[in-house]
């Protein structure tokens, strides 16, 4: 017959899911023995039960005559073992462990943007609401100094809306010049560079940015977190042309320092049952985590900062949204599965790190923990307010081993107006490619091949591109608009975000692609 559920259920919490004769925590792995076996009148009572792992088990079975096989557990040995064990989780307070939980969610959430994060650490949660009842952000170090990170970037710049990424410009007439001014310049290769949309960079340090004369509070928040200067920052070299706004450019190169934008992370944990629960501690990797000393009602949620990062402004472009809430300003708020491989060891942390190992919580029958799984970049809530310009069509050759490079903008000044741009094919180079990556429309009327029209009237919306065969030294023309889809009203570094798009391609533009317009 065995014990009734009840029974069970009772001896499994007194042992925390431990095995009461080795220790072990077991989660559902776990069986409740007879002390003294059914077959020989023993009763189906808490008090003839034992809570045993698989393998302890099939040991004490074999303390029964009828099971010959194995080392033997007595009954007065097993009954101690299991009263001591008992005792001791008793007075230690160690909960039942759940592998999945009915009365608790952990999820991770990610943010790019400090106008977003300045409202979050002032208790505006009007985005997160849609989905939950209400939200609690309990203070730690992290929000401390995230608090901090926002003072200084306002007493720098004035304001706290996009991060400002750009913290020096300077001028170069030729490229030599800046190769002589600076001494560790590399070239960019664009085939393959992390920033194709530049021609040269260099590495800096902390020494030299606190000493140039610019705004530093921020920069030197950033010092003090223990990363290194050229995990964050990096000076780019880019080749001036006419712009997307028409302006012609003065000197021949700009070098802009640069800081990556930074990305701060949460742990929500939320109260996914109908009935209130109190939360007790986050365990991580350093030491417990208090938790609001409240009970939290159904679909509450506390949200925890956990840590700070560089390297995952894109986490939430190329992904698939579940969900997803428009604001103002492009703000959303969307659970997002990542579709591009993305590699974590290319996150850089700055400053203290949490990592999440399991949160014990109680309700009215018990004490439970419930592990908490690893932040996963391809499966996470974004909170987000983002970059809605819809930039120039892109140009890339090919050559004849088929590698792609990136080339420059068209039809910069041609934003809702047709207009004309031409250039010149290189050497070794077989085919053009025309790439639109963003949200916007591009209309291509004419493409001119040595004065004779190659194709007429083609449209490409994003994701779409067009290849056509050329040769070294013929002169392409270009007759044509695009329409972005959204305004320019975010106040992001778009120079750095062309480069991101630029180099995402660049994982995809040298494998198999089928066109939007097949070879002509």
């Amino acid at each position: 017959m065995g014990f009734p559920s009840k029974i069970k259920q009772e001896a499994l919490r007194l042992s925390a899911r431990h095995c009461s004769a080795c220790h072990r925590y077991k989660g559902v792995k776990m069986e409740v023995h007879h002390l003294i076996q059914e077959a020989d009148g023993g009763p189906n009572t808490l008090e003839n039960a034992i809570p045993l792992c698989f393998d302890c088990h099939s040991d004490a079975g074999h303390f029964n005559n009828r099971h010959p096989k194995g080392s033997k557990f007595s009954i007065s040995g097993l009954t101690t073992s299991r009263d001591s064990w008992y005792k001791f989780v008793s007075e230690n307070s160690i909960p039942e462990k759940l592998l999945i939980s009915e009365h608790v969610q952990t999820s991770y959430y990610v943010l790019h943007t400090l106008e977003i994060l300045e409202k979050t650490l002032d208790n505006d949660f009007s985005s997160v609401n849609k989905y939950r009842a209400k939200t609690y952000l309990p203070s730690n170090d992290i929000s401390k100094f995230w608090g901090r990170l926002l003072k200084a970037h306002k007493q720098d710049y004035k304001w706290n809306i996009e991060q400002e990424l750009i913290v020096k410009i300077r001028q170069f007439a030729t490229l030599k010049e800046y190769q002589e001014t600076y001494s560790n310049v590399s070239i960019i290769n664009k085939g393959s560079d992390e920033h194709p949309y530049y021609e040269a960079k260099r590495d800096v340090n902390w020494d030299e940015l606190l000493k140039m004369d610019i705004p530093n509070s921020f920069i030197t928040q950033l010092s003090e977190t223990g990363i290194e200067a050229t995990q964050i920052c990096v000076s780019l070299l880019h080749k001036n042309g006419d712009s997307c706004g028409g302006e012609t450019p003065v000197h021949g190169y700009t070098e802009y320092l640069e800081i990556a934008p930074l990305s701060f992370i949460f742990l929500g944990i939320t109260n996914v049952s109908k009935k209130q629960i109190k939360l007790n501690s986050l365990n991580t990797n350093k030491k417990p985590q208090n938790l609001p000393n409240f009970n939290l009602q159904p679909m509450e949620m506390v949200l925890i900062p956990i840590s700070t990062a560089a390297n995952l402004v894109g986490i939430d472009r190329d992904s698939i949204r579940l969900d997803h809430k428009d604001g103002d300003r492009g703000e959303d708020f969307s659970k997002v599965l990542n579709t591009v491989d993305f590699e974590p060891d290319n996150v850089h942390y700055l400053g203290e790190q949490l990592k999440p190992g399991s949160v014990t919580y109680n309700d009215n029958e018990g004490e439970y923990e419930i592990d908490v799984h690893k932040l996963d970049f391809n499966n996470l809530y974004s909170i987000n307010s983002y970059w809605q310009c819809g930039s120039c069509p892109h140009l890339f050759f090919k050559s004849k081993d088929g590698k792609q490079q990136y080339s420059r903008e068209l039809l910069v000044s041609s934003s809702h107006k047709y207009g004309n741009d031409y250039f010149l094919i290189p050497p070794l180079v077989t085919h053009v490619i025309i790439r639109e990556l963003e949200d916007k429309i591009t209309y291509l009327d004419k493409i001119i091949v040595n004065g004779s029209v190659l194709l007429k009237n083609k449209i490409l919306h994003k994701g779409d591109f067009l290849e056509f065969p050329v040769n070294p030294n013929d002169r392409i023309e270009i007759n044509g608009k695009y329409v972005p889809l959204k305004n320019n009203i975010a106040k992001t570094n778009d120079l750095w975000v062309r480069n991101y798009l630029v180099k995402n391609s660049n994982n995809i533009y040298n494998k198999k692609e089928k066109p939007a317009y097949n070879n002509v």
